[in-house]
């Protein structure tokens, strides 16, 4: 995959200003699947979506991902490195099916996997459980008991523990990328907990930090040499730190 220019960055920071976080997952995932329309976009599962987003990531600024967290036991702010290659995640370069089934104990369960409007329905609801509700409804399409158990049906539009229980293990397995936790300790105090990563939120802000920076860069050139804009971001990175250099 190809990483975003200077220009396209730019573009995406500003775009994505004043849009809620799943907008700007589906504007991130646009510069991957360029010729998709928007409802297309929304249509992917949220699984291949950020395996998507994390190798545009990985393509635009490199393996390594600094973060930063706050220990939950005695507060300190701990900063560290992940290799986006050790993660384990798939490009999720391959289109997966629509329609999928899974066998969770008498029950044949038939369902679709989560994407950007079932998240969009479900940040609405006013509590997690109510949101989790809202995704199984929207996701499990039908669930069917084996012959031998058939009085054990459920009613229509109700959804077993047991179920949702399966359908979530089922998504664990299908969609990594979407459930990604980081094993953390903190070297002062040893409280060990695991931090989830969510690429979007990752990815944006590292996003708005480098389009600051080029902004800054576009300034400072365009002030010393009159260039315009356009010119400037259609240098490489190593051409315009050699200018900036000169200008230093």
């Amino acid at each position: 995959m190809r990483g975003l220019s200077a220009k396209e960055l730019l573009e995406l920071w500003e775009r994505g200003m004043e849009s809620s976080e799943i907008e700007r997952g589906l504007l991130m995932l646009s510069y991957c699947l360029p010729e998709r329309p928007w409802a297309q976009l929304a249509a992917v599962s949220i699984g291949r979506r950020d395996s998507m987003l994390l190798e545009l990531r990985r393509a635009t600024l490199g393996t390594a991902l600094n973060a930063f967290a706050v220990c939950p036991g005695c507060a300190e702010e701990l900063e560290f490195e992940m290799n986006a290659e050790e993660l384990g995640l798939s490009s999720g370069g391959e289109e997966q099916a629509e329609e999928h089934s899974f066998q969770q104990g008498p029950f044949s369960v038939h369902c679709r996997l989560p994407d950007s409007t079932d998240l969009y329905a479900a940040s609405s609801c006013a509590s997690v459980e109510e949101a989790r509700q809202m995704i199984l409804s929207r996701c499990i399409h039908s669930i069917e008991a084996v012959p031998e158990f058939v009085e054990q049906a459920p009613a229509a539009g109700e959804i077993p523990e047991a179920v949702a229980e399966g359908f979530e293990a089922y998504l664990s397995e299908r969609e990594s990328a979407a459930d990604v936790s980081l094993k953390l300790e903190c070297p002062s105090c040893g409280q060990r907990w695991e931090l989830a990563l969510d690429i979007v939120s990752f990815f944006w802000r590292e996003i708005q930090s480098v389009a600051r920076r080029i902004v800054l860069e576009v300034d400072a050139l365009a002030r010393s040499y009159g260039w315009g804009e356009a010119e400037i971001l259609s240098m490489t990175p190593a051409r315009r730190q050699l200018y900036l250099e000169m200008v230093g």
